[in-house]
């Protein structure tokens, strides 16, 4: 069996329309259509049923989705494995991460440099899902996002259990002390981390401004944390962020406290279950680890 039939099939599986995984592969959308007709046949039963524009697997489909990802993923396992023992440690190394985990990289990509000077880097920036999103797709190898994930087929490795900071703008006089309690936010006009499938952080806020009896005044919401610190720059209001978040500022420009009582913020390096992953990818996890500790 050619194994671009596999490959095709997963990807319209994995779109859920012909049409869209055709866009993907760059290919025509009566020609991925014939690709899944002659897959058919060569196996001899019906792997999707077309309803509408709406796909549904049957049960052999289910199967051969299975065991056609498990197939690719051992083909590419092998296709790494052998260039990496041919050529050594290099590579391109294509990591996705969420902005207010972009502080992380720095140290690691340092470090990784001195360790293995052929390993080159691409960064994808996006809210959490987008980095899962590039994750099942395989344009990443590597990502580093908020918790909980969405996806249940990712393993990961937590990185850190940070606290949720108060950024007041310049000359705001609204921090005293090194800390302030969530209560005293409920007057002034928040900003905070937050985007489409966005998790974690936020909704502990929000429970904990409840259990305070108040519904906090958040007057803007970004995926960006970079956007939400320049808006506390100029002045718009306090913005809630990861403590992490602050160094993406040279230091000692922003002024912050810890909010009370503790509100954390997790944050992992996530993978492809049963993916293998590059030597570069490998090493890199384990540099990671060690440089947010």
């Amino acid at each position: 069996m050619d194994l671009k039939k596999l490959l095709y099939f997963v990807a319209i599986v994995e779109d859920g329309q012909i049409t869209s995984a055709a866009r993907r592969l760059h290919m025509a959308q009566p020609a991925l259509s014939l690709q899944l007709k002659a897959l058919e046949e060569e196996i001899g039963v019906t792997l999707i049923e077309r309803n509408n524009k709406i796909i549904e697997l049957t049960q052999p489909g289910r199967t051969l989705y299975c065991r056609a990802k498990e197939i690719l993923n051992s083909v590419e396992g092998a296709i790494t494995e052998v260039q990496e023992q041919g050529k050594g440690i290099r590579g391109k190394l294509s990591i996705g991460t969420v902005m207010s985990c972009v502080s992380y990289l720095p140290k690691a990509i340092t470090t990784s440099q001195e360790l293995y000077p052929n390993i080159t880097f691409q960064i994808w920036e996006g809210e959490s899902n987008q980095v899962e999103d590039l994750l099942q797709s395989r344009v990443i190898e590597l990502g580093i996002t908020g918790l909980p994930l969405e996806s249940n087929n990712l393993e990961m490795v937590p990185l850190s259990t940070e606290p949720l900071v108060a950024v007041q703008p310049p000359n705001w006089s609204v921090f005293n002390s090194p800390c302030i309690c969530v209560k005293e936010l409920q007057d002034y006009p928040l900003m905070m981390v937050h985007g489409q499938g966005g998790k974690g952080g936020y909704e502990r806020f929000l429970e904990t401004c409840q259990k305070f009896d108040f519904n906090p005044r958040i007057i803007c919401e970004s995926p960006d944390v970079a956007t939400l610190l320049t808006l506390v720059d100029s002045g718009v209001g306090v913005a809630v962020v990861a403590r992490s978040a602050i160094a993406l500022r040279p230091k000692g420009t922003m002024s912050y406290v810890e909010i009370s009582p503790l509100i954390s913020s997790d944050t992992a390096i996530v993978w492809i279950k049963n993916r293998r992953l590059s030597k570069a990818a490998e090493h890199f996890k384990e540099i990671l680890k060690i440089s947010v500790q």
